[in-house]
């Protein structure tokens, strides 16, 4: 699928009658948007920026040189960004950013949610951009606060994990409910998102830093001052990431602390009952043995002596047990 955005007047316009044509793209297009793209919109790109794009085996490539490189007058930069944060199953997806002249070039085969944000308000005339640069920062900053509020998120959901398993079990609050399974699973999500977080930030942090570099591309003071900026954000976002990192291993320490102390108590109570049972069980065990001869057999107070001596002997046990407030 191609989008195509014009340069009208300063603001983006998307040109939705370039992408159905089969001809040569429009001259004032600063950003094209390619979402699993065929060979025939990849043709149609490449005539437009006049150099060639990043294949998908280039795009999964994880060298540093493969993902950051300058060749045929055009940047070529590859990240991977997190998508699907709000799911069960958060993925990271590839794009590559092609920056050729005053025009951007956009290739991924999932639709990240900054892009789409921005591709809408593209769509409804809401974008003041001029040249691809500021379109890539533009885009560089949703992916950045997309990430920020996945991960602001799963710190407050961390902060209500933690708060419960410290306020104890006697103190829960109404209607709540305690699934250990589901505690672990919740965790689990944190952390798995946690990771995925920390791998998007890892490679914008590279791209941001190459273009503050500005090794082998003449970008603009603009374009470098901001890639500085956004790096800043990203380090910090990075060690926010770390931080909630540290917060899942205690809850997860803690969380499996509790189960295990809860089947300890399981056990011990089990124990504590057998101990409790085996004298009326063997009371019980000897007055019911069917021999010829057996004392009290035929007393009128047999019966009810039994009962007495299993209870007596159950009861002394037990407070025996709780004097010593092992239950």
């Amino acid at each position: 699928m191609l989008h195509v955005f014009v340069n009208d007047g300063g603001l983006l316009r998307w040109a939705r009658e370039a992408a159905d044509d089969v001809g040569p793209l429009p001259d004032a297009t600063v950003w094209l948007d390619l979402i699993n793209p065929t060979a025939d919109d990849l043709a149609r790109a490449e005539a437009l920026i006049g150099t060639s794009l990043p294949t998908r085996e280039q795009m999964a490539e994880i060298e540093e040189s493969s993902r950051l490189r300058v060749a045929g007058g055009a940047l070529t930069m590859t990240v991977t960004a997190l998508v699907w944060a709000d799911t069960d199953e958060p993925r990271i997806a590839t794009v590559s950013f092609v920056l050729a002249g005053r025009r951007l070039v956009t290739i991924h085969d999932i639709d990240p949610q900054a892009l789409l944000a921005f591709r809408r308000r593209a769509t409804h005339g809401q974008v003041s951009a001029s040249r691809g640069e500021l379109v890539l920062a533009a885009l560089v900053d949703g992916m950045v606060d997309r990430t920020s509020a996945v991960l602001r998120r799963t710190g407050v959901e961390l902060d209500v994990l933690n708060r419960r398993f410290f306020r104890g079990r006697k103190l829960r609050s109404r209607g709540e409910t305690l699934d250990d399974a589901q505690t672990l699973k919740r965790i689990g999500h944190a952390g798995h998102l946690i990771g995925k977080a920390r791998i998007s930030l890892a490679s914008l942090s590279r791209m941001t830093d190459f273009l503050a570099r500005g090794d082998g591309w003449n970008s603009g003071k603009a374009t470098r001052r901001w890639a500085k900026t956004t790096l800043q954000d990203l380090r910090g976002l990075d060690q926010y990431a770390r931080f909630l990192a540290g917060k899942v291993a205690l809850a997860l320490d803690t969380a499996l602390g509790q189960i295990n102390v809860e089947q300890n108590e399981i056990v011990k109570i089990v124990s504590v009952l057998t101990v409790l049972l085996f004298p009326p069980t063997l009371v019980a065990s000897i007055g019911g043995m069917n021999f010829e001869e057996m004392p009290g057999t035929d007393s009128l107070f047999g019966y009810p002596s039994a009962l007495g001596l299993m209870l007596l002997s159950a009861l002394l046990p037990m407070i025996y047990v709780r004097l010593k407030r092992w239950m």
